[in-house]
């Protein structure tokens, strides 16, 4: 078999790998950013769509909440758009102290005080900081949370008290590609959200079956971040401003867009998918390289290293991706060790998937899980994750377990944390090919997506 060489992330290095030579290698490539993201920025909130300016929202004596996107995003966006936000609040008569940032860490762990200083940027941080006017979103502690009633489709809306009791809302969002057809970009809905409202859509009742975006069903079905956020204006009366990027590798901007939620998630989410859909043939054999870090941590955590292999075949906005029965072959030298302050609850949610027959038998524990006190604390008062946070993970990893043949992680140095996951551990790509091939017979259709999780991720179109 003829084949060449593709350079792939392998954990903080680069390792080369022979792959068929007909073999589809697709990265993401930066397209042209903007010269000037500050005049850029200025432009759209003073000409934002289906919304009054900024500064003709904002008046002397409002109370304005700002939401922002937690560290999960790139700060690069944070650091722009925050103070130029401030600039147009302050020039129509908003005093500082009547300003509160929100970090949106949704169902995240609390970032630290370092974290948010590095990420909303010196200007912003030491203005408001000394004077508690920048905080962490709790999605668990009642007496910061308002209920808002269900949507049609069974969402509970409960949300930060602190952002709608303000006179004003303004999120600044960033706009990435997520699972099948979404994009992130409408950051109140899930961002500033409590638990159990992101239960009632991130549960397993809730995640979407891929096979039936390609059934005929009639009428468009609406999205869960649209339904939430038309429940939630029409309950409030209020409409958040949102200051939305898209952005290229390390956060640059390629646009910002700013106005309603409506107005500005259709023109982003059809720029971020021109930037990031890339066509391919569907997969024989799907192979990921894994850089040190991505999403929730260190590829070294058993269960952030298993997102990293069983998540990018659910980027695949039309057909599957990876073939029935195709094998994925993860590159990482990741160590399948979990810091248990950062993550109090992975372990154990791994060794109750132990137990169970499927995934979808963990929802069963969710009530349980959310109520220990030795996950709960280590969230409320410290910077661990909070307790439901692996199973959202666990329902991730479901679609690519049931569908692929084969799993492997080539690389790692503790095979039988992956071996608990159902993933095969394998000392290096050759040992994971021969096993490939077992599966899939010589000469596979091969797909290699060598840095998509170091860069921005992409979609795979397979038509």
């Amino acid at each position: 078999m003829a084949t060449k060489s593709v350079s792939v992330d392998f954990g903080d290095r680069k390792i080369d790998i022979d792959v068929p030579s007909s073999a589809t290698v697709v990265e993401y490539k930066d397209p042209q950013l903007l010269e000037d993201p500050i005049e850029a920025v200025r432009a759209a909130l003073r000409s934002p769509r289906e919304s009054a300016p900024l500064a003709d929202l904002a008046k002397p004596g409002m109370r304005v909440a700002i939401g922002f996107d937690d560290i999960t995003r790139p700060n690069v966006p944070a650091r722009t758009i925050l103070p130029l936000i401030v600039e147009e609040l302050n020039n129509a008569g908003v005093r500082d102290r009547d300003i509160l940032f929100i970090n949106a860490c949704s169902n995240h762990r609390k970032n630290t005080r370092s974290e948010l200083a590095n990420h909303v940027g010196p200007e912003i941080f030491n203005r408001f900081w000394r004077s508690g006017q920048i905080r962490n979103h709790d999605c668990s502690d009642p007496e910061g949370l308002r209920y808002f009633g269900t949507t049609e489709g069974g969402r509970i809306v409960e949300h930060s008290r602190d952002f709608f009791d303000a006179d004003l809302q303004v999120y600044q969002g960033n706009v990435s590609g997520q699972p099948w057809r979404g994009f992130t970009g409408t950051g109140v809905a899930v961002g500033l959200a409590s638990t159990r409202s992101i239960a009632s859509h991130h549960s397993f009742n809730t995640i979407p079956d891929p096979m039936r975006k390609s059934r005929k069903s009639g009428a468009k079905k609406i999205g869960m971040k649209e339904e939430m956020t038309a429940h939630l204006e029409a309950e409030t009366g209020k409409k958040t401003f949102y200051v939305n990027a898209v952005t290229a590798t390390g956060g640059r901007f390629v646009d910002v867009f700013a106005g309603a939620a409506g107005a500005v998630a259709e023109p982003a989410w059809e720029l971020a998918s021109s930037l990031i859909s890339r066509e391919t043939p569907q997969a024989d054999v799907l192979i990921v390289g894994l850089p040190p870090a991505y999403s929730y941590g260190s590829a070294d955590n058993t269960l952030i290293g298993s997102v990293g292999a069983l998540v990018p075949p659910r980027y695949s906005p039309e057909l599957p991706i990876l073939r029935e029965g195709g094998v994925v072959i993860a590159m990482s030298p990741t160590r399948g060790v979990i810091d248990q302050a950062r993550y109090p609850s992975y372990q154990d949610a791994i060794d109750l998937y132990a137990r169970c027959h499927s995934v979808r038998e963990m929802v069963d524990h969710e009530a349980e899980f959310d109520a220990r006190p030795e996950y709960v604390h280590p969230y409320r008062n410290g910077f661990g994750y909070p307790p439901l946070h692996a199973f959202w993970l666990f329902y991730e990893l479901e679609y690519t377990l049931k569908r692929a043949g084969a799993v492997i992680m080539a690389g790692t140095s503790n095979p039988g944390a992956y071996r608990s996951l159902g993933i095969t551990p394998t000392t290096d790509f050759d040992s994971a090919w021969k096993i490939a091939e077992r599966h899939v017979g010589k000469n596979p259709v091969t797909v290699v997506a060598p840095t998509f999780w170091s860069r921005p991720r992409l979609k795979f179109l397979v038509k």
